[in-house]
């Protein structure tokens, strides 16, 4: 017999999955309404328009951070810190500070991703340093004013 835990575990991603497609379908269905009206309305301008000439544009997701809030957020991190911290647990801090939680990997590893690049630019700019590495993790503090 499977572990209680096990079950409530998959019913809770199975409900939260099922929300989520209930959700994009619903707003499926409000784009192609949408896309609808608009079609109608050039036809009433101009009746003999080909509508499959109209590419479609390509959709890019929005990051996680906006212009230099990732900087912000790690030196400010950093800064009140006691000690160093791992690039790990600065990707928690920020996830928390930024009120997200993630459904899978994928989306860890792409929020990672950013908190990665803005380490790295700060870095670059002498801003931060890698004291250390755990584990093959860099761990980061303020650097130190010469």
């Amino acid at each position: 017999m499977a572990e209680s835990h096990v079950i409530s575990a998959l019913i809770k991603k199975r409900s939260e999955l099922s929300g989520q497609i209930e959700y994009y379908e619903k707003l499926l269905k409000e784009c192609h309404e949408n896309l609808t009206s608009i079609d109608k309305t050039i036809h009433i301008f101009d009746d003999s328009y080909d509508l499959r000439t109209i590419k479609s544009k390509k959709v890019v997701k929005k990051g996680y951070f906006s212009n230099g809030e990732a900087t912000k957020l790690i030196l400010d991190v950093l800064r009140t810190s006691s000690h160093p911290i791992k690039t790990s647990d600065l990707i928690d801090i920020l996830a928390d500070k930024k009120s997200l939680s993630f459904s899978d990997n994928k989306e860890r590893y792409a929020f990672s991703k950013n908190v990665s690049v803005a380490l790295n630019h700060i870095w670059k700019k002498g801003l931060i340093e890698q004291v250390a590495k755990e584990q093959g993790t860099a761990v980061w503090s303020i650097a130190k004013i010469a």
